[in-house]
């Protein structure tokens, strides 16, 4: 079909292929230790569990499908040979020999492996007798030319250089069917863990391999070429009719019968490796479960440790494919199985590389990058040129395993290439970063959320989790109190400084964040060092979150009588307990982030989000010009799904005149909300009855406690109906007394709703200008 000249350049371009697989594989196995799986394990170790599960999948079936061809290629040998034939159609007599020669390799391998890797050495012999046959019969003068044997003197190898294409064929139909004739080397890889030292004997014999069997093809093809000549089409005799035309060309007397043994030899020998190789495949996939439905070939014969189970399946699949009964239609659809593979040793070995982790450490250093990633897209286009609806529907079935076993996500860590390169990205990404200058216009919420372990207060979390479209980060806070030395060991026993927690226990919920857990004497220091070390470069926390202390009465009043016969060291103890948690929020003010108080999140039923008729509101009493926070945090809810049928309600309490500037604002602003006045009767609020010494109090903390009474009776009379509720957070000043603060604190937040108090730390995060 092809000619000397281009059958030349498939063997090269088939052998380059191989090549570079080789090289990459070969720096692969001399990285570690190598076990069973062969390609599956270089390329799951390697690329990853999401890569190698379908890899393996798809290279098993591969060579289970390669099976049926070197059985196939036995039998029409057989059926060109006989007599007469068997059953009265010929491809019906390949299907019948088909199934017993692959039956007898099934009890083969049923027997052992080391059986038959001596049986290989002994096939090997013959192979090489029946080759040097045919090498010394081409320079022996044909006594009848009549079957398309003309010597090597009779001019053929002109005629015979160009190509001469029929029935259908072109350069890459002919490609594709020649190329399982050197997918041998991956032989070696599918019983690596039968072998002494894979790491040695992978590298040194797959090369060995492709070198010589490089060389015979190409000297074989030159000497067929050169003394058998193309008959007419039609003919039974030649290069095109008689596929038995080397025990023609092979030494007179002993040659034919030499050939015919080599091709029973090389035939029987490749499907014995490609039935052994399949099932162990496919065991090691299974071993690691990654897809549950081959779970139970995982299982091995405890004597031997063989896959008896898959060796059924290798023998059930390739008698299938045996059933097809023509080598031709079959070599295509494996040709795509391996270009696959080995595309993927190639992208194996250049991940390796880029990866620069300290642990890619190759003994076999004759291997490059770019020639790797040169091999991969080389089998790629191949695979293309070859069929492209073949190579097709080979990506998307790996594809549809990829996104399987991404969606099961077994819990399996390999230190693959993938995550090696990830830590270097970010590294990179991060300190390209360091010139980064604060603006009004990248401004986004990076919360550190106060949460303690996150799953005991998960009310914090989820809400957190549903301002993700701010797209900033989540930095959960715990402070572990008590001494270093007494409690590092039960940190890390609870595996506190893992770093990251994530829920999936509400569907419309991306609950995820960085866990940062402190060992500190009190929560106030824990919190003080969250705020200095939290986050990284310039992806640090700048809002902080807090829940409601809502037992503070209780404790400074210690109601109970064990309480009140406490001594003053107690007392004192118990006092400090609340005023450290104003502190708290000072400290977050003071290290210049925004806060937020937050209160009865945990009536929040997150499983039914409201729909656009359920008419719901999130209302903000922004109280004071703090940057811009207090109308920034509700917008960004507002784009969640679950938030966004709510509407904002601005609520207006004070100066009537004021309206029209807000709204204005607002506008300017791009937050889409409506306005709503509130009115008060400061005359009916009563006086705050839980604020201490009020016979001391000044005129001016009067007034902040008659400003404080009014906002929370707006919040009662016109926000009973809110879903949520956002109020400014008073300021902690310095010195302000323990109970008056909270007394504030308490009353704007004891309502039904869930209540977020809120303040900005003066700096702008809302803006109207294009720089």
């Amino acid at each position: 079909q092809a000619g000397i000249l281009l059958t030349v350049v498939i063997i090269i371009m088939s052998n380059v292929v191989t090549t570079i697989t080789a090289l990459s594989m070969s720096a692969i196995c001399t990285n570690g230790e190598v076990r069973a799986g062969g390609a599956y394990y270089l390329i799951s170790r390697s690329l990853g569990h999401r890569i190698g599960g379908p890899i393996g999948i798809l290279f098993s079936t591969g060579q289970a499908v390669a099976v049926a061809l070197y059985v196939i290629g036995f039998c029409e040998t057989v059926v060109l040979l006989a007599p007469s034939t068997l059953t009265g159609d010929e491809l019906n007599d390949i299907r019948v020999f088909g199934l017993m020669i692959v039956s007898i390799l099934l009890v083969m391998a049923y027997i052992g492996t080391g059986w038959v890797i001596k049986l290989q050495i002994f096939l090997l012999g013959l192979l090489v007798c029946s080759i040097i046959s045919v090498i010394l019969g081409a320079f022996v003068t044909p006594t009848d030319e009549s079957a398309g044997f003309v010597g090597i003197n009779s001019g053929a190898a002109s005629e015979n250089v160009g190509p001469e294409y029929r029935e259908g064929y072109d350069f890459f139909a002919v490609f594709a069917v020649f190329f399982p004739a050197v997918t041998g080397i991956m032989a070696g890889a599918n019983i690596s863990g039968d072998l002494q030292n894979p790491s040695e004997n992978i590298p040194a014999g797959t090369l060995w391999a492709i070198l010589i069997s490089t060389i015979v093809y190409i000297f074989m093809a030159i000497i067929i070429g050169a003394v058998v000549e193309r008959e007419d089409e039609g003919s039974e005799n030649g290069l095109y009719g008689d596929p038995l035309i080397m025990v023609t060309v092979a030494v007179p007397y002993i040659g034919g019968p030499l050939v015919l043994a080599g091709i029973f030899a090389a035939t029987f020998s490749s499907g014995l490796a490609s039935l052994v190789g399949a099932p162990r495949i496919l065991m090691s996939v299974a071993q690691d479960d990654l897809i549950p439905a081959i779970k139970p070939f995982a299982v091995v014969r405890e004597s031997d440790k063989s896959p008896i189970r898959g060796y059924f399946l290798t023998y059930f699949v390739s008698g299938c494919c045996i059933l097809i009964g023509s080598l031709n239609a079959i070599a295509p659809l494996i040709s795509m199985f391996f270009m696959i593979t080995y595309g993927l040793i190639n992208l194996s070995t250049f991940a390796l590389e880029l990866s620069k982790s300290p642990s890619w450490r190759p003994k076999f250093t004759y291997y490059n990058k770019w020639v790797s990633l040169f091999g991969f897209f080389m089998c790629l286009v191949i695979m293309f040129l070859t069929s492209y609806l073949i190579a097709l529907a080979a990506i998307i079935l790996t594809a549809a395993l990829y996104f399987y076993i991404d969606y099961r996500d077994p819990p399996v860590n390999w230190g693959s290439a993938r995550q090696a390169r990830q830590f270097y990205s970010v590294e990179k990404s991060m300190m390209n970063m360091r010139n980064y200058v604060k603006h009004v216009k990248t401004f986004r919420p990076h919360s550190l959320v106060m949460t303690g372990e996150p799953q005991d207060r998960l009310h914090l979390a989820r809400f957190i989790a549903s301002m993700r479209k701010g797209y900033g980060i989540t930095v959960y806070g715990n402070v572990v109190t008590g001494g270093y030395e007494e409690t590092v060991k039960d940190f890390r026993h609870r595996k506190l400084d893992h770093g990251y927690f994530v829920d999936e226990s509400v569907s419309n919920l991306k609950v995820r964040g960085f866990l940062s857990s402190v060992i500190a004497p009190n929560l106030r220091d824990g919190q003080q060092s969250l705020l200095c070390c939290s986050g990284l470069g310039v992806m640090r926390p700048n809002t902080l979150m807090l829940g409601f202390k809502k037992d503070w009465q209780e404790v400074l009043e210690m109601k109970t009588k064990e309480e009140k016969s406490a001594d003053t060291s107690e007392r004192k103890n118990a006092s400090n307990e609340v005023s450290d948690y104003i502190s708290m929020i000072r400290d977050g003010f003071k290290m210049g982030m925004g806060v937020m108080v937050s209160r009865n999140l945990e009536k929040i039923d997150w499983d039914i989000a409201p729909d656009a008729q359920s008419k719901k509101t999130i209302d903000v009493y922004w109280l004071v010009d703090d940057g811009g926070l207090t109308l920034l945090i509700p917008y960004i809810l507002t784009l969640h799904s679950y938030w966004k049928h709510h509407t904002l309600r601005l609520m207006l309490i004070g100066d009537p005149a004021s309206k029209g500037v807000i709204a204005n604002l607002t506008t300017m602003f791009r937050i889409p909300c409506e306005l709503h006045e509130v009115e008060i009767e400061a005359s009916k609020l009563e006086d705050y009855k839980n604020i201490k010494k009020q016979s001391s109090v000044a005129a001016e903390s009067k007034q902040k406690d008659q400003h404080w009474k009014e906002v929370a009776s707006a919040i009662k009379s016109e926000s009973k109906g809110a879903s949520l509720v956002f109020v400014t957070l008073p300021y902690p000043v310095k010195g302000i007394e323990t109970s008056r603060y909270m007394t504030w604190l308490d009353d704007m937040t004891d309502v039904n709703a869930p209540v977020i108090l809120i303040r900005g730390n003066n700096e702008n995060v809302l803006t109207f200008y294009l720089e």
